[in-house]
C-alpha cells in the first residue's frame, strides 16, 4: 500500500496505532489532543481507504512501517 499521500504526522499516528497503542496513549506519545489522535487515525482511514483498525496494522506492515522480527 502507498502511502506517499500520508503527511509526516498521520505516518507517525500510523505507526503508533500498528503497535497497539490506544489513541489516548499515541496522544501522550506525540503531546497532541485525543481529539486530534483521533483525526488523525480517522483521516488515515479515509485516505487509505480502511474501516478498522486491523487494516492500519496489516498496511503499516505491507508499506514497512513496521519491521517484522
Amino acid at each position: 500500500m502507498n502511502l506517499d499521500s500520508l503527511s509526516p504526522r498521520e505516518r507517525e499516528v500510523l505507526r503508533f496505532v500498528a503497535l497497539g497503542h490506544t489513541n489516548r496513549e499515541v496522544a501522550a506519545l506525540l503531546s497532541i489532543s485525543v481529539r486530534t489522535a483521533e483525526t488523525h487515525r480517522a483521516n488515515l482511514m479515509l485516505k487509505l481507504r480502511l474501516t478498522t483498525r486491523a487494516e492500519l496494522v496489516r498496511c503499516a506492515l505491507e508499506s514497512g512501517l513496521l519491521a517484522i522480527d
